[in-house]
């Protein structure tokens, strides 16, 4: 196996037999592989050096997810096995979970509405352990969120994600995320106004994509779309879909709110929010309008 990543698998990674891709992204190349320590089944992560990533940089990268993995242990988020460097490689490996993201699910078909709202109240709850240990995920989409065979949720690739002290930059080259669902302030590059409410937009952007057939902003390109997120107000889902409930229609746009400090103050406010609507409940909006950072 080329650590170059111009490789062929099947191969081997330091302990690892590698089986196959399961998937490639810009920074880094996740392989079904098996741990020849233990025989267990793994998806691992290598980071390989990219334009304007160096390998001493992606090492601090992964050494950096592995701390916060290791501060967000919870069932509905990734469990981290090892991480290490494999001929100054840096990689991290997870158990390997049989199951479908949430993309694919919703591309496939039109999935049943009060289990994937179900789901999702278990994504919130995760999301908000993640923030009272000082995490945001920035990176929240579909394609981050794994069901397992039982419909139990995973949430995915802490890569990006952002922790309580980090330095942080502004600035265009700085915008990290997936423009379709990224906050206002992560298209602006604001990387110092970080806090729990970019992951609650991200958040309703999957709401909106689930009801609506699409994440609230799409273009041909992503400049296009970022703009959009910064300037246009949300088209209602109802505007798309009819037989969207209005209840959940304005938890969605209670999400997608320019202001950070107008959307749920929590992620849990939020999932709680969403499980009064499953149960027949008025949910009860963002209430308080001032949004908590971190829980001291």
């Amino acid at each position: 196996m080329d650590t170059s990543d111009g490789h062929s698998v099947p191969g081997t990674f330091g302990a690892f037999f590698v089986e196959e891709v399961i998937w490639r992204g810009a920074t880094s190349t996740v392989y079904r592989a098996r741990d020849t320590r233990d025989e267990a089944l793994v998806a691992l992560k290598v980071l390989y050096p990219r334009a304007n990533c160096s390998l001493e940089k992606q090492c601090r990268n992964a050494k950096l997810e592995a701390s916060r993995l290791r501060a967000i242990a919870h069932p509905n988020i990734i469990e981290l096995r090892k991480h290490g460097e494999h001929e100054g490689v840096p990689y991290l490996s997870f158990p390997y979970i049989r199951g479908q993201g949430l993309d694919q699910l919703l591309q496939d078909y039109r999935p049943s509405m009060p289990a994937l709202l179900a789901v999702l109240v278990k994504v919130g709850r995760a999301l908000h352990y993640a923030h009272t240990q000082g995490v945001v995920h920035r990176d929240l989409k579909p394609r981050n969120i794994l069901l397992d065979q039982h419909g139990e949720p995973r949430i995915l690739d802490w890569g990006l994600s952002w922790s309580k002290g980090q330095a942080s930059k502004s600035g265009f080259q700085n915008i990290v995320g997936t423009p379709a669902y990224m906050s206002p302030e992560q298209a602006r590059g604001e990387e110092q106004n970080l806090n729990p409410a970019t992951d609650i937009y991200s958040f309703g952007a999957i709401l909106y994509h689930l009801v609506a057939g699409r994440p609230p902003f799409e273009a041909d390109n992503s400049w296009k779309t970022l703009q959009m997120t910064m300037g246009l107000a949300p088209r209602p889902p109802s505007g798309l879909d009819k037989t969207v409930d209005p209840r959940m229609e304005r938890i969605i746009l209670a999400c997608l709110e320019k202001e950070p400090g107008k959307r749920y103050p929590t992620a849990k406010a939020l999932a709680d929010d969403l499980e009064r609507f499953l149960h027949g409940d008025k949910p009860q909006g963002p209430v308080r309008r001032l949004v908590q950072i971190f829980e001291e």
